[in-house]
């Protein structure tokens, strides 16, 4: 219990001697994940805006640089959607079709990323972006929709630029405040709740507009005096 005390204290210490340890591996590990989230159709559940948000925090703080994170956290996320439109042009239909696969992408998680791509076009890879889940179907979506490709290049190249840019720009704003950087662990978990705020919010609209439309259908059904 004392080492959890102390590790919690003295987090930026620990931290640094780990980035010291593993040198350029550490860059290379935070790409991977943020790739493999908009990569990999089958993995929205790994973190994205927490991942940008601590990192750059971490690069606020002098633990990472973020002349280097800022270029792997972008190419990351650009060679995300790319990879995954592939995925989705190429192979997208059988994957849909395949039982076991709808235990990872779930029908109403395809859907609400079709009907996003129906009603933005390309502007929804950017809007996408910004939405957890439906960012990882949304290259996906759009690809089994035979998007032009130069078309989702541009535009992936606009999301993850402005993803990172305000996620880990942030982070690293808040990195620098001088108290942020003497409690190192408290910045982190504030860092981590505010990156939940954006899902929740969404949540929440999604509920709202469920309930909604289940009080309009139980309406229709009821019959008129």
């Amino acid at each position: 219990m004392n080492q959890l005390v102390d590790y919690i204290l003295n987090m930026d210490v620990y931290l640094a001697e780990l980035v010291d340890k593993l040198g350029p591996w550490v860059y290379a590990a935070i790409g991977l994940v943020i790739f493999c989230e908009t990569g990999l159709v089958i993995a929205p559940w790994l973190p994205g805006e927490s991942l940008l948000l601590t990192s750059g925090t971490l690069a606020g703080s002098g633990i990472l640089n973020i002349a280097i994170l800022a270029p792997v956290l972008f190419c990351a996320a650009f060679l995300g959607d790319v990879c995954n439109y592939l995925i989705g042009r190429y192979i997208g239909r059988h994957l849909i079709a395949r039982p076991r696969m709808q235990r990872y992408l779930k029908p109403e998680h395809l859907q609400q990323a079709h009907d996003f791509y129906e009603k933005y076009g390309g502007l929804a890879i950017v809007l996408c972006r910004f939405l957890p889940v439906v960012r990882t179907l949304g290259p996906f979506v759009a690809g089994i929709a035979e998007m032009e490709f130069r078309r989702l290049v541009l535009f992936a190249a606009i999301a993850a630029g402005l993803w990172v840019t305000i996620f880990c720009g942030a982070g690293y704003w808040f990195g620098t405040i001088p108290w942020v950087q003497h409690y190192l662990a408290v910045g982190l978990g504030i860092a981590v709740a505010l990156s939940a705020v954006p899902g929740f919010i969404i949540y929440a609209v999604h509920r709202v507009r469920s309930r909604r439309a289940r009080r309009l259908k139980s309406s229709d059904r009821q019959p008129s005096d």
